[in-house]
């Protein structure tokens, strides 16, 4: 019989999907409250997010939980549910270390890896080209080039906002599997970021291609960076490292100590439940080793987001829901997640729903995406 797992986020269906393929029955406790969600399992919408998680979670029977992204801004939160469900994942201390940019910086730079100068305040005199961003922001949601968010000459951070100085190259995310005091490199993915095609703000998350493959140093220096990471923090599972490739440098720009979004697309393309791996993994048990790419093709993910607030009607909604699966049928190449229900009003900036599909490189995975969007904005007049 399957166990039972709470798995909550502000969006949890990538997580809930590769629980399903791994035997686990899911109940989600969701921002979003999507509707191919629902198909899969038990749904707790959290209206008032993220407070109303404790809430939900007390009502629940005890059982093994997990969060996916934006919960890791909330340590306090993480263990107050913590003393009702076990955590299979990474506590509020940990939490709390993982949001501290300088410690990291000091962690890597200490074992001569590479990490951007960071600093508390900017100023246009400041030479090089400089990202404000949140401690505390999830998805690429609270970076900034420094000279857009700074009108005046001078300027400190706040208490929650850091300087980074901006590194050129290619966006890559590393996903890693922790356990106990050494961890494993599971794969790397392109990040797509600041793509006009998917209406995303310039920093925002957008999707993902991959798996990548870079050199065999480059994979090696990202191996210890898990390495270090896990070694100086604890972590536990599943965790993202955020970086740029720039020509045979490893930038990292930062840490997700949680399930990643990218996680799905490494989740397909190996055929395997990451979701369990997690699971086995926080659980001490012996983690099988992680299959080569099953099929050899690339996966793709993209980001859909309203570039006007666009309401979703009953029939968009319908015909979405019969493109979940992801067998890719003659007639079209892509298949569609994360759908809202209808009736919903999607603001400015808001995500409608996420666009998947798969192909043979990279450059066909991106251009099958672009083609994608533009039939769903076609669908639900979203231009």
């Amino acid at each position: 019989m399957s166990e039972t797992i709470l798995i909550a986020g502000a969006s949890v269906r990538g997580a809930v999907d590769s629980a399903v393929r791994g035997g686990w029955r899911p109940v989600a406790a969701d921002l979003f409250n999507d509707q191919d969600l629902h198909q899969q399992c038990q749904v707790y919408r959290i209206a008032d997010y993220p407070a109303q998680l404790l809430a939900i979670s007390q009502q629940l029977p005890a059982m093994p939980w997990m969060y996916t992204g934006g919960l890791e801004n909330h340590p306090q939160l993480v263990d107050q549910v913590s003393q009702r469900h076990q955590l299979w994942g990474n506590p509020g201390n940990v939490l709390r270390q993982v949001s501290d940019p300088f410690l990291i910086q000091q962690i890597l730079t200490d074992q001569n890896l590479l990490f951007p100068a960071i600093r508390t305040d900017w100023s246009r005199q400041t030479p090089g080209r400089w990202l404000r961003k949140s401690i505390h922001s999830a998805g690429g949601g609270g970076v900034h080039r420094a000279e857009e968010s700074i009108p005046t000459n001078r300027s400190s951070s706040t208490a929650d906002t850091y300087y980074q100085q901006f590194k050129l190259g290619i966006c890559c995310s590393g996903l890693f599997l922790a356990q106990q005091t050494s961890s494993q490199l599971v794969g790397i993915t392109r990040q797509i970021i600041g793509k006009r095609f998917t209406g995303g703000k310039p920093f925002s998350y957008a999707g993902s291609i991959g798996p990548l493959t870079l050199t065999v140093e480059q994979q090696a220096t990202l191996a210890r960076i898990g390495s270090v990471l896990t070694g100086a923090l604890g972590l536990r599972g599943l965790f993202g490292v955020d970086f740029v490739c720039q020509q045979d440098k490893i930038w990292v720009l930062e840490v997700n100590p949680r399930f990643p979004a990218s996680a799905e697309i490494l989740d397909r393309a190996l055929g395997v439940s990451l979701v369990d791996f997690h699971c086995q993994a926080c659980q001490g048990n012996p983690i099988p080793e992680l299959p080569p790419p099953h099929d050899r093709l690339q996966y793709g993910k993209a980001i859909l987001y309203a570039r006007r607030p666009c309401t979703i009607t009953a029939q968009c909604s319908q015909a979405w829901l019969k493109q979940t699966s992801q067998i890719v049928s003659p007639a079209t190449n892509y298949w569609v997640a994360d759908i809202p229900a209808a009736g919903t009003v999607v603001p400015t900036g808001s995500p409608i729903l996420s666009i998947m599909t798969r192909g043979k490189r990279m450059r066909q995975v991106q251009r099958q995406l672009i083609q994608a969007v533009r039939q769903v904005r076609r669908q639900c007049n979203a231009w």
